[in-house]
């Protein structure tokens, strides 16, 4: 933006106040720079305040609206009934999800879920190199699978590890090595029974038999010299015995798994009881933090569109704020953003999307109102819910399934997802990527619509109305300073003319 700082040639020529006609004769071109400069700030701080509750649009998103976030409310788990407690959780630990049932049930494992993995004991005393069987070029290599890992001289146990990592990476291999032991151990990350390793060994029937002595498999000859071995996982095997004493055997290729919407975790081999209790304390917080944090974003959205703009509080001008202090310039800014958002079109369709699809019908109503979950009953709190601690428990303990679907199931069809689905969509609609609604209108910092975006065009357009206006009163000053200068120093040579016919009377 140009300054405001024409250069100036004054002088006193004691007819007149040159500074004070001027200054008088620009008063309107001021006011219209600052009315430009007001008019810009005003859209600024409505970009600011776009980008603020798409933020917390976003942070309701990612908290609560994430499957695979701690506090979800559309996973199944945040509607379980049930509090599951172990004997022994080094051994196994469980935890409910909607419609599971009670359990009481024995496990003893007797095998955890492993993947299929290779040690070889390598000796730190001897050149690495040596420790492997030669390749067709004479330098030594490992062959696992299709892929060879060549070994130089210059290899050590880190280096070795990590040719292994870099040539596997488009597999799960993954090798790694223990001071502790001596040991390179080489593992897919897949645990169970389909779990393998294709290990090759040609020209060192040394390293052949430690290999089969240290991992308990045996060989095949490939029929050219060369040794194979096929390393496979293990599965989790443990028996379950239940409250009458009857007998399951279970065979699992992770040790994590789920059955009859119960989650369990195995994390030793041993003996450990499962015992359930009927526990709705930790769904029932979860869904009354969803709440209050939800209302938040409500209220906060609704009062930008409801609340009035007071015509005392524009936005300050440069020299209005020179003679303020920062805590006075503070509370002003404060009251001048209140109401520049009333009736924005936007985030009001943002509010009354997300009412409608919860209230938007009366067996939307009734339904969520049996789960304890309603309609807020002030009129003021548009959008926002009240809820009923006892009643959701109630609902949890009498069905949770039922509770999981209506709330947090999902469809491909709209008006067929749960109440919380729904909202998930709305808020992505309007707040979940640069192309949302809301973005649109005033960019997201950081995101290639960061400057693509209506407020960011309008400041853009702002700032050069200041700059044509500027240059315009710049150009005016200077005017009227050269026309003044030059009527002063006409007036000047006339006083001097006087001067002289009144000394020569």
């Amino acid at each position: 933006m140009s300054n405001i700082s024409p250069i100036r040639v004054t002088g006193l020529s004691g007819s007149f106040d040159m500074e004070g006609v001027i200054e008088a004769s620009m008063i309107k071109d001021k006011e219209a720079v600052d009315k430009a400069k007001q008019a810009q700030q005003i859209v600024k701080w409505k970009q600011e305040i776009y980008r603020d509750v798409i933020q917390d649009s976003k942070n309701l998103y990612d908290k609560y609206l994430s499957v695979t976030s701690e506090n979800s409310i559309l996973n199944n788990k945040a509607y379980s009934s049930l509090s599951i407690k172990s004997s022994d959780e080094s051994i196994i630990s469980a935890s409910g999800s909607a419609g599971a049932d009670k359990i009481n049930y024995q496990f003893a494992v007797s095998q955890m879920a492993e993947p299929a993995k290779v040690t070889i004991k390598l000796n730190t005393t001897s050149p690495i190199v040596t420790q492997f069987p030669p390749n067709a070029s004479g330098a030594s290599s490992l062959t696992i699978g299709d892929v060879n890992i060549p070994i130089t001289e210059q290899d050590t146990t880190s280096t070795i590890v990590s040719k292994i990592n870099s040539l596997c990476s488009d597999t799960d291999i993954k090798a790694s090595y223990s001071e502790m032991t001596g040991e390179l151990i080489i593992s897919r990350k897949q645990t169970g029974l389909d779990s393998k390793i294709d290990l090759k060994v040609t020209g060192n029937d040394a390293l052949a038999n430690q290999i089969s002595i240290e991992n308990g498999v045996a060989s095949t000859d490939d029929g050219s010299g060369s040794k194979e071995f096929v390393l496979v996982g293990k599965n989790l095997e443990a028996k379950v015995t239940d409250s009458k004493g009857r007998d399951t055997y279970i065979s699992k290729s992770e040790n994590v798994f789920t059955i009859d919407n119960v989650d369990y975790t195995v994390n030793g081999k041993g003996n450990a009881k499962l015992t359930s209790v009927t526990d709705t304390e930790k769904a029932v917080k979860n869904m009354k933090d969803f709440v209050e944090d939800y209302n938040k974003l409500m209220d906060k959205v609704y009062s930008l569109v409801t609340t009035k703009k007071s015509p005392d509080y524009p936005p300050l001008t440069e020299k209005q704020k020179e003679d303020m202090t920062t805590e006075e310039i503070e509370k002003w800014e404060k009251k001048a953003k209140e109401g520049i958002l009333r009736n924005d079109s936007e985030l009001r369709s943002f509010v009354e999307d997300i009412q409608k699809s919860f209230f938007g019908s009366s067996s939307n109503i009734n339904l969520l109102k049996s789960m304890g979950i309603s309609e807020h009953a002030d009129y003021n709190k548009k959008g926002q819910i009240s809820f009923n601690e006892e009643k959701f428990s109630k609902a949890l303990v009498e069905n949770s399934d039922k509770v999981y679907k209506d709330l947090a199931g999902f469809s491909s069809n709209f008006e067929d997802k749960g109440m919380f689905e729904k909202l998930k969509s709305i808020v992505y609609e309007y707040a979940g990527s640069s192309g949302s609604k809301l973005a649109e209108k005033s960019g997201i910092a950081k995101t290639a619509s960061a400057s693509e975006n209506i407020y960011s065009k309008d400041i853009a357009d702002k700032e050069k109305n200041i700059n044509r206006l500027v240059e315009k009163m710049n150009a005016k000053e200077a005017k009227l300073y050269s026309k003044y200068s030059a009527l002063e120093s006409l007036l000047n040579k006339y006083n001097s003319q006087m001067n002289y016919f009144s000394q020569n009377k």
